[in-house]
């Protein structure tokens, strides 16, 4: 009897361990599955932050010039941009960038260009006419008219530019203060 009592007590015993070590196996399922979950959300996030710095980056040029980057960031900024498809705004190297140089060497941002070529006009202009004078201006550079409207909607944003409205048709101008200056 003792040794089928024991018997009884050990299948209990593995019984009871094959249970345990079925919902430990459940468990690190689940964890792992949760912590896949996590990593991808992460990697998403991260890559949104990219995204965002360097729209920063192309809205506030001067900022980016006088702040220093770390080099964890710019691996991080340059392993995104290669999967992040974006459209570039100046032409890299052997795509033509050496037709016309400008004085300095380097082109103007295209926050400045923009503003600059505001600065000219008498008139309001359209989204369009500012792309197309710009594209005039830098034929160096591809620029579509939608980067351009953002350009105008962040300037006006910032109280740089003003929009006024003509039926559907929408024109920008400086704003007063800066018009003078």
């Amino acid at each position: 009897m003792s040794e089928s009592s024991g018997t009884e007590l050990a299948s209990e015993y593995s019984a009871r361990i094959a249970q345990d070590l079925e919902l430990n196996t459940a468990e690190q399922d689940r964890l792992a599955t949760e912590i896949a979950a996590l990593e991808e959300r992460l990697r998403a996030v991260r890559e949104n932050r990219v995204v965002l710095e360097r729209l920063q980056r192309a809205l506030t040029p001067q900022a980016t010039a006088s702040a220093p980057g770390t080099a964890e960031a710019a691996e991080v900024t340059d392993a995104v941009e290669a999967a992040v498809p974006h459209q570039r705004t100046e032409p890299g190297p052997n795509r033509g960038d050496s037709a016309q140089p400008s004085p300095t060497g380097t082109k103007p941002s295209l926050v400045e260009a923009v503003h600059t070529y505001l600065a000219e006009q008498r008139e309001p202009r359209s989204a369009t006419d500012v792309a197309e004078a710009i594209r005039a201006g830098q034929p160096g550079r591809t620029i579509k008219t939608t980067v351009i409207r953002t350009t105008l909607e962040n300037l006006v944003a910032r109280n740089r530019a003003r929009r006024t409205k003509q039926g559907r048709a929408v024109f920008y101008t400086l704003s007063a203060p800066e018009a003078g200056a």
